[in-house]
C-alpha cells in the first residue's frame, strides 16, 4: 500500500506520522483487544485493520487531513492513531486519538489530541474542532476538558448517536496555547 502525502508532526514524546506497512500486525493486535475498542467500533482483526489503514490513507489523499500512525519518539514503536476525522453527517471536523492499553495512563493521548488541535487550526479552514466521546470512557471525555474543550450535545445523528460531543473554537484555542 501506498501512502499520500501526509505531513510528519512531532511532539515531545511522539511522531505523528502517515501510515506503514509495519504497521499493520501492531494495529491489528491493538484492534484485537477489547477494552481498547470498548468505546470505539468494537474489535477487528488482520482484513479490517488493513481496511482502516487503506481508509486513512485515502482520507489523507482526499481531504489533505485524517488519521496518523502515532509512533513513540523515543523506541520507535507503534502506539496507536491519532488525527483528524471528518465524515458525512458528522457533526464537524473530530480530533481523536486511540493508543494502545498497555501505554495508557502516561499523557500520550492527550500530546497527540493537542498536536491533532494545533494541526486543525494551523492548516485546516475551521473555526472549530470537536471531539465525540462515549458518555463512560471517563478517560477521553477528561482529555477534552483538560484541553480546553468545552461540552456542547449529545450527539443525535450518525453512528455516534447518544455520545458527548466537545467542542473547540480556534479562538479559544488561540487564547488557551498563548
Amino acid at each position: 500500500m501506498s501512502n499520500p502525502t501526509i505531513p510528519t508532526v512531532v511532539t515531545d514524546r511522539l511522531i505523528l506520522r502517515g501510515w506503514r506497512d509495519e504497521d499493520i500486525e501492531p494495529y491489528a493486535a491493538m484492534n484485537a483487544d477489547a477494552e481498547t475498542m470498548r468505546y470505539l467500533d468494537g474489535v477487528c482483526g488482520l482484513d479490517g485493520t488493513i481496511r482502516l489503514v487503506q481508509r486513512a490513507r485515502a482520507l489523507w489523499a482526499r481531504r489533505g487531513h485524517g488519521m496518523w500512525a502515532v509512533e513513540d519518539r523515543a523506541t520507535g514503536e507503534f502506539l496507536g492513531r491519532a488525527g483528524t476525522f471528518y465524515g458525512e453527517g458528522w457533526p464537524g471536523v473530530e480530533v481523536a486519538v486511540s493508543i494502545r492499553r498497555d501505554r495508557w495512563g502516561q499523557g500520550l493521548g492527550t500530546e497527540a489530541i493537542r498536536a491533532a488541535l494545533d494541526f486543525g487550526f494551523t492548516r485546516l479552514d475551521v473555526d472549530e474542532l470537536i471531539t465525540v466521546t462515549h458518555p463512560e470512557n471517563a478517560g477521553m471525555n477528561a482529555i477534552a476538558r483538560k484541553l480546553g474543550m468545552t461540552f456542547r450535545e449529545i450527539a443525535d445523528v450518525g453512528p455516534w448517536r447518544a455520545n458527548n460531543v466537545y467542542a473547540i473554537s480556534r479562538d479559544e484555542w488561540a487564547a488557551g496555547t498563548s
